[in-house]
């Protein structure tokens, strides 16, 4: 039987012998194959066969503009003083809320003149977060036997990374007073945890399991860490708020993404359930980390609609210096049959 996969890296056609055989790999390459039609003669087949991008753009008063030029851009994060874009190079093309494995140097790109550098020239890294004080970053890469390790850079470019030691795990963050937060898989489920650069102190931020969680996801006054995690009682997985002094968490959504603006008076409601590919800009109350949340979470888009000062994006939008200031991706998909020989 023939099937497309994207088990190894990108989609791609493979081939099985019924009812026993090892699946055999038969496309490979920067392109992505969907679709099989088999010739009658069994020597060939036909596919499209589509090369996707994904390229990053910034919205702000000047209008919108293209930062990234080359390959495929992810993981935008704007510098503390809004002027320069930090995100990832990689190979497959991202989408807003796509959880992939794929390894990237980590770019600089300076709003002003459109020139955009390595961090750290030839180091890849799976994700990456900044410093509360924009000073320094830490970095998701693996070691030589293929473990995720997490490397702190400054953003001077003063020193070379400098590995946290003994510890193993990924999706990095910083809390605001330096310490990093990352998940650690045991036992098949991840588990946040906390230490500090040096190594000491480390221990689990949160008592459950959870899913997954992304750069930024302490909130800017150390309080709360923003995840997708199971609901107690082996509920559904759901966007939640947990207190990283006790207590119980604060269901946000079943699929959401919160974020805050670098000035901190703005949080991001990003979601991909109730309006693909819209966040809803919603001023914080001053003294308030979170947004007023109903009772069991955002359940429709009316329920964001309805807080007070919310405006809408129709994009899933990475914040900046403030609501009108943003990143977001835009992509493009280049689509052909092709007839493929059958080897």
């Amino acid at each position: 039987m023939y099937f497309t996969s994207n088990a190894v890296a990108d989609n791609h056609i493979w081939r099985q012998r019924f009812p026993t055989g090892e699946p055999e790999q038969i496309t490979s390459g920067p392109t992505e194959e969907e679709g099989i039609a088999i010739a009658p003669d069994g020597r060939s087949l036909v596919t499209a066969v589509a090369l996707q991008n994904a390229s990053l753009w910034v919205h702000d008063a000047k209008g919108e503009r293209q930062i990234s030029l080359e390959g495929n851009a992810a993981d935008p994060q704007f510098t503390l003083d809004g002027k320069g874009l930090l995100y990832r190079i990689v190979r497959e093309p991202p989408s807003e809320f796509n959880e992939f494995r794929d390894s990237g140097e980590v770019r600089v790109a300076d709003l002003e003149t459109g020139r955009s550098e390595p961090l750290v020239r030839g180091f890849e890294v799976f994700s990456y977060a900044l410093s509360a004080d924009g000073r320094q970053i830490v970095m998701e890469a693996e070691d030589t036997q293929g473990k995720p390790r997490l490397w702190v850079a400054p953003m001077d470019r003063s020193a070379p990374p400098r590995q946290i030691p003994n510890v193993e795990g990924g999706s990095p963050t910083f809390g605001p007073d330096g310490e990093v937060f990352f998940r650690h898989v045991e036992g098949g489920d991840g588990f946040v945890y906390r230490v500090r650069q040096d190594g000491t102190g480390l221990r689990k931020a949160v008592e459950q399991p959870v899913l997954l969680m992304g750069s930024g996801s302490v909130s800017p006054d150390g309080r709360w860490l923003e995840a997708w995690a199971p609901l107690p009682g082996n509920g559904p997985p759901a966007t939640q708020a947990f207190p990283l002094n006790g207590g119980p968490a604060v269901e946000i959504a079943n699929a959401m993404r919160l974020t805050w603006s670098p000035n901190r008076r703005f949080a991001f409601l990003s979601s991909n359930t109730f309006a693909v590919g819209k966040t809803y800009v919603v001023p914080l109350p001053p003294g308030h980390t979170l947004p007023p949340i109903p009772p069991g979470g955002f359940r429709s888009e009316e329920d964001l609609a309805r807080l007070p000062g919310a405006r809408r994006i129709d994009t899933v939008a990475v914040p900046g210096a403030g609501a009108d200031v943003y990143a977001f991706y835009r992509g493009a998909t280049q689509r052909n049959l092709y007839r493929i020989p059958i080897p």
